[in-house]
């Protein structure tokens, strides 16, 4: 057996929303927000934490159940989360949970007028790709995507936001963190491997009370039950996957197989046919007749021949 973990994992579901959707850390939530949207972009407060289950609006949606929504003082919509692996339809989902969060403010009885911006904030264990990389490093990680006008760059009035936090570009070791975002992003990517607490904190309020909150130990019992509860959710999860893709691994190399013995049955047919013929035509047996015996066209007779 393993040493016991002292810190969550913050950059699995089930730390990450230990932490930051426990509303006793509402500041810390703030913080962080704040830390990584726009420059125009500052919350207030947190008003409303939001169920993070998504209910289908029409018979081919999907449920899905986020990390953490919630909605600020001025209407604001969040919904935050952190990503393991990024693949070729990420961009996509994020879109498709921004828009199901503003299209539902239309079904709380609003209007067009009045609809609040929704923004996706996701965490990233890797990197999310881009056009041209030397634009990105440890100090410009954080991605952001807004409506835009082609010709002259002008905004569109605010809707949905895409922030991508990609951790997955920050190299830079505990004495390297100079701004409160450094020690921040330091703790998501190290969190689950310290066994105290960073020295990078002891100047930092904020960042004490972070590490704190992410003390396994510091859990009350009931927090801590469905602290194991969400992780042994996420493990089962994993597995499923782990089996999925091993039975389609499975499945494709016996799909192979079948395929190169049919392949290889047509081939010797082919071969058998071409050799019937090549000696009927050396015995001066007619082509009609060949063809008659053999079920070929004339055409396939030719080429055979």
């Amino acid at each position: 057996m393993g040493k016991e973990q002292t810190f969550v994992n913050l950059l699995n579901d089930s730390g990450f929303k230990a932490v930051y959707a426990d509303r006793k850390n509402k500041p810390l939530l703030i913080s962080l927000l704040n830390l990584v949207l726009p420059d125009d972009v500052h919350v207030h407060d947190i008003v409303e934490y939001r169920d993070r289950e998504q209910e289908r609006d029409t018979i081919y949606s999907k449920r899905t159940v986020l990390d953490l929504v919630c909605v600020d003082d001025k209407g604001n919509i969040f919904s935050v989360e952190v990503q393991q692996e990024v693949d070729s339809a990420f961009f996509n989902r994020c879109v498709y949970y921004a828009a199901g969060h503003y299209h539902g403010e239309l079904l709380e009885g609003k209007y067009y007028d009045v609809l609040h911006p929704v923004y996706v904030v996701a965490f990233l264990k890797t990197c999310f790709p881009h056009e041209d990389e030397s634009q990105w490093d440890a100090d410009h990680l954080i991605s952001e995507y807004r409506f835009i006008e082609k010709r002259t760059k002008e905004f569109a009035p605010p809707t949905i936001f895409i922030t991508f936090v990609e951790l997955g570009r920050f190299t830079k070791g505990e004495a390297e963190c100079r701004s409160e975002r450094d020690r921040v992003f330091f703790w998501f990517n190290n969190s689950c491997m310290a066994e105290e607490s960073p020295s990078c904190a002891s100047d930092d309020p904020e960042m004490q009370s972070l590490v704190e909150a992410t003390r396994i130990a510091a859990f009350p019992p009931e927090k801590k039950n469905i602290y194991n509860r969400d992780i042994m959710t996420e493990l089962d999860i994993k597995y499923s996957e782990k089996k999925k893709f091993e039975a389609g691994l499975a499945q494709g190399r016996e799909e192979g197989r079948e395929e190169g013995r049919e392949e290889g049955r047509e081939e010797g047919v082919a071969k058998t046919k071409q050799e019937i013929v090549r000696n009927l035509v050396a015995m001066g047996m007619p082509a009609e007749k060949i063809a008659e015996v053999t079920g070929l066209t004339e055409e396939q007779l030719k080429e055979m021949m």
